[in-house]
């Protein structure tokens, strides 16, 4: 499945379906995910409704999530052809299977996210790729609130923050980027690329505007999708202004991108 590069304005296409926080973030990493060529069979690793490949792929061959419920709603808005319930760290595939995985912001949430790696490579076909983001241990050191708490000298309040943005977000497995790297050395993957998707500014303005998706988030955990209002000043306004920032220099590790292809 090839596509066409550059076709869409990606912030504006999420902020139809996530609040501003979680669209300015997986804009981001649209632009990353937009290199790739979805060669098939292809599987969507920790789909979810298929919030992401919706928007950058139009539909993958095949979607693997633990939730249930997500999976019935990818399956039922037509984003995959098929689904699967199954755990990432024993994936239901014969070997040499697939000729594309991605994961867009999974793995930090399983643990042994190693197992995960060793699965892959070992359904991917020879010279498969890996394509999946992720964030480091570099987001700690950027988020804006714990700074101002340090510099207030609440330093306790400042680790707590931390710890309760970690539960918030479910990461189980926050690693240097560095370790992502070895991981996939040692699991038999030749790295292509490894870049870092998330500037400082664009993390600071995903945590600035957290409180409002607060109200999405909501509505999603009790009736399992998000309120998402469609106004003007979202379709209109907000992507012109915010677009800006959607390419600002990366060079901080904050969230990677791993472009990876098998050896054997």
């Amino acid at each position: 499945m090839k596509k066409i590069k550059g076709e869409k304005n990606y912030l504006a296409e999420f902020l139809k379906i996530a609040p501003l926080s979680h669209a300015l973030w997986r804009a981001v990493e649209a632009l990353s995910f937009d290199q790739i060529e979805l060669k098939n069979p292809a599987l969507d690793l920790g789909c979810g409704f298929g919030e992401f490949s919706g928007v950058v792929f139009g539909k993958v061959e095949t979607g693997i999530d633990i939730n249930k419920k997500e999976l019935a709603d990818a399956l039922k808005n037509k984003k995959y052809n098929k689904v699967v319930w199954a755990d990432a760290r024993a994936l239901p595939f014969a070997a040499k299977s697939y000729s594309t995985v991605i994961a867009v912001s999974v793995l930090e949430h399983i643990e042994n996210a190693e197992i995960v790696i060793k699965e892959v490579g070992r359904i991917l076909k020879k010279g498969g790729t890996f394509a999946f983001s992720v964030p480091t241990t570099e987001i700690n050191k950027h988020l804006l609130v714990p700074k101002i708490l340090t510099f207030l000298g609440l330093e306790k309040s400042a680790k707590k923050y931390l710890e309760l943005h970690s539960l918030a977000f479910k990461h189980v497995t926050l690693k240097p980027a560095t370790w992502w790297e070895e991981t996939l050395k040692k699991c038999g993957f030749k790295i292509e690329k490894a870049e870092g998707t998330i500037s400082p500014t664009v993390l600071k303005l995903h945590e600035f505007f957290l409180i409002s998706a607060f109200p999405s988030q909501f509505f999603k955990l009790f009736f399992g999708k998000r309120l998402v209002v469609s106004i003007g000043l979202r379709s209109g306004i907000l992507p012109i202004f915010f677009s800006r920032f959607i390419r600002l220099n990366k060079d901080s590790k904050i969230n990677m991108f791993f472009i990876a292809r098998k050896n054997k």
